[in-house]
């Protein structure tokens, strides 16, 4: 694979979670927020900046875990841990396939910076998080240099709305960008990627339609 990103920078994790029944997504959220060996846990860990966990609004049995560390190699020892304290019952959540592993792009807007207003967002806030998957590198490396511009994830962070917005790179997943971003409200973030439909070059286009995007509501636990 190549990359746009270099090994050794801080790192982010999306940890997929899928229930059979909103009563089991239910009974995790539960455990995350109540338990000891939960959230506290995470959040303890050596080299963790935050972890925030999102329900799916259109999938009672999906969620999601979206953690920052400061190296991948400190995210690999806290999975380790997680997995060597987790119950039977736990254990199926915890396991290394359902990693969407990132690193965070010199375009991003967030890059090299506090990362704690991720906690701030309110109550009814929703998360996006756009998968963007390219057949080639000169196509991916494009949406990276849009997004560097003044059209591209600065407009994306100034618009009305918006909590933050970072951009990462799928460190596993050949020519895969990905960009997370926070919403007061689900509205909020139906206007932007209205103004994106209307505005946005051609070549950008493709990634907006509405199917390329999972709406997320943020579960408040701090």
């Amino acid at each position: 694979m190549s990359y746009i990103t270099q090994p050794g920078s801080e790192y982010a994790g999306i940890h997929y979670l899928k229930f059979n029944s909103l009563a089991e997504r239910s009974a995790f959220n539960d455990y995350a927020i109540n338990h000891p060996d939960g959230l506290p846990v995470a959040r303890g860990a050596t080299g963790n900046m935050f972890v925030t966990p999102y329900n799916d609004i259109n999938d009672d049995g999906q969620s999601y875990m979206f953690s920052r560390w400061k190296s991948e190699e400190t995210w690999d020892a806290y999975t380790q841990h997680r997995r060597e304290i987790s119950s039977p019952e736990m254990l199926p959540y915890m396991q290394r396939h359902q990693d969407l592993r990132l690193r965070e792009l010199d375009a991003s807007p967030t890059k090299n910076t506090d990362q704690g207003r991720f906690y701030g967002a309110p109550v009814g806030s929703v998360c996006n998080i756009h998968i963007l998957q390219f057949n080639n590198a000169d196509s991916r490396d494009e949406i990276n240099e849009f997004w560097g511009t003044a059209a591209g994830l600065s407009l994306t962070a100034a618009h009305p709305g918006n909590i933050i917005v970072s951009a990462f790179e799928a460190i596993e997943k050949d020519n895969t960008l990905v960009a997370v971003s926070t919403w007061e409200n689900e509205q909020a973030f139906l206007n932007y990627r209205q103004m994106r439909a209307d505005t946005a070059p051609t070549f950008l286009q493709p990634f907006l339609i509405l199917r390329k995007f999972t709406f997320q509501l943020l579960d408040l636990t701090h």
